[in-house]
């Protein structure tokens, strides 16, 4: 991701598919099976492979793309970088909960999860925003 422009474009679709996870989870448990919970280990680790795979999928690619973004030195990356791992290690730590058939701290590991999102949107837009001014700054200088 030698381009600036191209590393934040790969970090928003990140974050776009971590959304679509979290509102596909939340559509699910609230709307489509509330009162459904799986009860032995084997549900719910199919029920974690299918109901929460697009959240997982798309907290992975954010921590990766934030990553990338920090081992290049983007503007913004360690501050996102930071939100990527609180958000993982959340869902981490809420995906363990799952699988030992509790609720206990579940909204807790859910709340630190968007707060960790939060976090990335804001560093990545930041980030964006400071690059979009240097590079106008340098045409200025450029210009004759």
């Amino acid at each position: 991701m030698r381009d600036a422009r191209t590393a934040r474009a790969w970090s928003w679709a990140a974050l776009a598919l971590q959304l679509v996870g979290f509102v596909f989870d939340g559509l699910w448990h609230g709307l489509l099976s509330p009162d459904v919970e799986p009860t032995t280990f084997p549900d719910m680790l199919v029920h974690l492979v299918t109901v929460h795979l697009p959240l997982y999928l798309g907290v992975l690619s954010v921590l990766l793309t934030t990553g990338w973004a920090l081992v290049e030195r983007r503007s913004g990356s360690a501050i996102a970088f930071a939100g990527a791992l609180l958000s993982t290690a959340a869902e981490a730590w809420h995906a363990s909960i799952h699988l030992r058939l509790s609720t206990r701290g579940g909204p807790i590991a859910e709340g630190l999860a968007g707060v960790g999102f939060v976090v990335v949107v804001i560093a990545v837009w930041v980030g964006g925003r400071q690059g979009a001014a240097a590079r106008h700054t340098t045409k200025r200088r450029a210009a004759p």
